[in-house]
């Protein structure tokens, strides 16, 4: 008797633990579920579940922009650690390193070069501001544009990646999406 209340009172206590319900942050399946098939006219695409291999990876999830004219790429991911919340000090640091990976890695292939632009607060209304950087840069002899924007939901971090060309036939705001998927992740 007393092993069945003992294994009950663990299920209650794992019940409670992140990750495992009674207002904990969702699972990352039910977190990737949150981001629509549609967002200010961006389609979903594809997802890449990294956490299947390098736990703490999380998910990626692509968008494409009306007729292409931008690409998009959602990631939720938490490194391996503790919750993220709206205020968490960690949010500053990965920022930087979420900028300085697109910067880098355009330097790694030899038709890409990215440099870092203005970095800024967007609001997005009901939630914490997201952190976002715009970088400029060539893909092959084509100018681009790169906006990186970190902030948290659903206890992780929320990074969202839009690129499209400099010149384009229809422009594209990606700043309706950025606000619009960050809304979606974070359940409002």
């Amino acid at each position: 008797m007393h092993r069945i209340l003992a294994l009950g009172a663990a299920a209650l206590l794992a019940g409670c633990a992140p990750g495992g319900g009674f207002g904990s942050a969702p699972t990352l399946e039910a977190a990737a579920a949150r981001l629509p098939p549609e967002v200010a006219g961006f389609s979903r695409g594809s997802a890449v579940w990294h956490e299947r291999e390098r736990p703490g990876q999380g998910v990626s999830v692509e968008y494409a922009g009306p007729q292409r004219a931008a690409v998009a790429t959602v990631s939720l991911y938490d490194r391996a650690q503790a919750p993220v919340g709206a205020s968490d000090p960690r949010l500053g640091a990965e920022f930087s390193s979420a900028v300085a990976e697109v910067v880098s890695l355009a330097g790694t292939r030899t038709s890409q070069q990215m440099a870092e632009g203005a970095r800024a607060e967007v609001p997005v209304p009901g939630g914490a501001p997201l952190s976002c950087a715009r970088l400029d840069g060539t893909y092959g002899r084509q100018p681009v544009q790169t906006l990186v924007c970190l902030g948290s939901a659903a206890g992780r971090y929320l990074k969202i990646q839009v690129t499209s060309p400099q010149r384009q036939v229809r422009p594209v705001d990606p700043m309706p999406f950025v606000v619009g998927i960050t809304q979606a992740a974070r359940g409002a």
